[in-house]
């Protein structure tokens, strides 16, 4: 069999083991959802990819254009967690296993990892074009489909993205220390700098994400239809105030000096994977688990297990029960240290020192700069640590000694969900003494909810996902818009002025109670699985 075969065969099987999963139609749906809600009726409060409240008519050109940023923006953040399991599935199924007996190189490995999962990956963008064109013809503002302009957007823009996007998961799975939580963050850190870059990008170099030349075209459109304009730029969402103004927007000139310039993004992609051959430890299990978590191999010394043998009494082994209750008082305190102990066990001396700085800051800097950057940051630092709540019992296979013990709800997973919370008010200590010292109360109100919000979203989500990644990225994005970017409906903790007039924090009282029900609900569920 040629290697072009093996390699066909490999994204072939891969493929059609994902689309066949629930987790492809949640996601199908989810992405129809999004894209009728980013094309919204001219009856609609608010309006996308607008200035002053002037748009382009629902055409093909601006249908395609506008579903593309959206793909090559916001598909770029879940589409890495949805992938970066490629590698760890194999693991996990022992298929790994039978490829590592067969003649398949390591980079003819991570090159079909990698195809097959931009081939996955395309496959939902396929259903962003089609709704697209479907969502045209619903508004029916254009009945005149023109799908060479529909698509050609995407072409450009999404289809390099999402092929980087494959070869950055597979690139992270291979090296030791990107396989985890580390290297979620740093592919968020890397998701936002794309960002940044290609909605100011003035060349195809800076522009990762394929965008800038749709965006100034857009914004072109709307600054010649005004008569005082100062060059600004338009908006990706934002309330409709007023009459909404539109007007028949031709596209961009598409160019094949564009094209050829943009895909070398594609090129750069595969060098990637090619670069992941190197760290990828074709299943050699005895080589991956000898990687510490600060990426350096661990020492083991070379010593032969010594089997002694185990005393037997004539009246057998005499077993201590497990019973958390002494004199009536059970060892809430004691079980609770022990978490605490679990969540920071294996945090580096460097993990502390740069929460300590933040405790200081909190309490030094002025009130604005707090709650406008100290605050934020100082609650996205121990996400590693909250999103293994409700994870942990399946990742290490101890869920059937945890749903045996005695009363596991009451004693360890109400326990957890304390713990996650002090983990919250120790990071969030300088700021929120600050608040209080300062008479900020309702600050210190809005803060304290975030403390109680954040763990038990991270437990709910962890219970019922059984995976840390679903957590990571929903977080993520509500910090990234919330607290960071004072979207005040995302604002979990009060960052914004805006939030704390309109008591937002209240919704998110509210909405905590509920995921604690929630999450309760789930390990009961757990709990009667494991002992049935």
């Amino acid at each position: 069999m040629t290697p072009l075969r093996i390699l066909f065969q490999m994204i072939k099987a891969d493929y059609l083991e994902r689309v066949r999963r629930y987790s492809f139609l949640i996601t199908v749906l989810v992405s129809i959802f999004i894209v009728y809600k980013f094309i919204p009726s001219s009856h609609e409060s608010y309006i996308t990819l607008s200035f002053h409240n002037i748009r382009g008519i629902y055409n093909s050109d601006w249908v395609g254009s506008a579903t593309a940023i959206l793909a090559s923006m916001i598909l770029s953040l879940p589409a890495f967690f949805l992938v970066k399991n490629a590698i760890e599935r194999d693991v996990q199924t022992g298929v790994g296993q039978i490829i590592a007996t067969t003649p398949i190189t390591k980079w003819m490995y991570t090159m079909g990892k990698m195809w097959s999962n931009f081939v996955f990956l395309m496959s939902i963008v396929a259903v962003l074009m089609v709704s697209a064109l479907v969502m045209q013809l619903i508004r029916g503002e254009s009945y005149t489909v023109e799908l060479l302009e529909l698509l050609l957007p995407f072409l450009y823009s999404t289809l390099p993205t999402i092929a980087l996007v494959a070869s950055i998961a597979i690139f992270f799975e291979s090296v030791p220390l990107f396989r985890k939580g580390l290297g979620n963050l740093i592919y968020f850190v890397l998701w936002i700098l794309s960002l940044r870059l290609s909605t100011t990008a003035t060349h195809s170099s800076q522009d990762i994400l394929g965008i800038s030349p749709i965006l100034t075209r857009l914004s072109s459109g709307v600054n010649a239809r005004l008569n005082h304009s100062n060059g600004g730029h338009i908006s990706g969402v934002s309330p409709l105030r007023g009459d909404l103004v539109t007007y028949d927007w031709t596209g961009v000139l598409w160019t094949m000096q564009m094209f050829l310039e943009r895909y070398i993004w594609l090129a750069v992609a595969v060098g990637i994977a090619v670069v992941a051959s190197i760290f990828f430890h074709r299943f050699d299990l005895t080589r991956s688990s000898n990687i510490s978590t600060n990426g350096k191999p661990r020492e083991f010394r070379n010593v032969e297990p010594q089997m002694k043998p185990v005393p037997i009494n004539d009246s057998g082994i005499k077993l201590t029960p497990y019973t958390n209750v002494v004199h009536g008082q059970s060892h809430y305190i004691r079980i609770l240290g022990m978490e605490l102990r679990l969540m920071l066990k294996g945090l580096r001396i460097w993990w502390y020192l740069i929460a300590l700085v933040m405790i200081v800051l909190g309490l030094l800097l002025p009130m604005e700069s707090v709650t406008r950057f100290v605050a934020p940051f100082t609650w996205v630092w121990p996400i590693l640590i909250w999103s293994a709540m409700g994870t942990n019992e399946t990742y290490h296979r101890t869920h059937q000694f945890v749903f045996t013990a005695m009363h596991p709800v009451r004693n360890q997973f109400i326990v957890l969900w304390l713990a996650g919370i002090i983990v919250a008010y120790l990071a969030g200590s300088g700021a929120m003494i600050h608040c209080l010292v300062a008479g900020e109360w309702e600050t210190l109100m809005a803060m304290a909810v975030g403390g109680l919000f954040i763990p038990t979203l991270a437990l709910a989500l962890g219970v019922w996902s059984r995976n840390s990644k679903l957590f990571q990225v929903i977080f993520m994005l509500m910090w990234y818009l919330g607290p960071l970017n004072k979207l005040t409906v995302m604002d979990f903790m009060g960052a914004s002025q805006q939030s704390l007039d309109q008591k937002v924090y209240l919704y998110y009282l509210l909405a905590t109670v509920l995921l604690l029900m929630l999450a309760v609900i789930g390990r009961v569920r757990q709990v009667k699985i494991a002992t049935h």
